[in-house]
């Protein structure tokens, strides 16, 4: 493997600012396999931990995905009041007419959708996979995938005798 450089890699504080969280929680994004953590030597004092740029752009964009834009309302429904008449349930919004209530309930259904929609492969969408897992994500055998990596074709991580492989590298493969 060849040496990589650290010098553009970011300090603990400044992913921490680009993320808008407190450095300890780039500790935990860290040790959770969110975000590649190395340790740039640094002359006459102790190392310092770094992390790739990709990755906490990345994270930055899942958040900015993920970022709650207000409170979705459902739209109208019909409930009996216990007199044997319906009512209506709706919220009645200033400002807000039928046809933009029937356009909450539509968002609404699709962040519903969006949620319950989960991976087929049962694999979380960890940072770095192991040989198994990176199998079941790509649909490549775990053989072919030890000699890529053996190769050098396919960028991997050696931890102890593991393999961890970069999702990023799995799907440039």
């Amino acid at each position: 493997m060849s040496e990589i450089d650290l010098s553009t890699w970011l300090t603990k504080q400044q992913a921490a600012d680009r993320l808008g969280v407190s450095t300890k929680a780039i500790e935990r994004y860290a040790q959770a396999k969110k975000l590649e953590q190395r340790f740039r030597r640094q002359a006459g004092t102790p190392d310092v931990a770094v992390y790739f740029p990709d990755d906490v752009d990345r994270m930055v964009l899942q958040r900015q995905r993920t970022a709650p834009g207000g409170f979705l309302v459902p739209g109208q429904t019909v409930a009996s009041n216990g007199n044997g008449h319906a009512e209506s349930t709706a919220l009645k919004l200033p400002g807000v007419t039928p046809s933009a209530a029937d356009l909450l309930q539509v968002i609404f259904a699709a962040a519903v959708q969006a949620v319950s929609q989960t991976s087929q492969t049962g694999v979380s969408e960890t940072l770095f996979l192991t040989i198994p897992e990176a199998a079941a994500v790509s649909g490549l055998s775990r053989t072919y995938l030890k000699r890529q990596l053996e190769a050098g074709t396919l960028k991997g991580i050696r931890d102890g005798r593991r393999w961890r492989i970069r999702r990023t590298d799995l799907e440039a493969l």
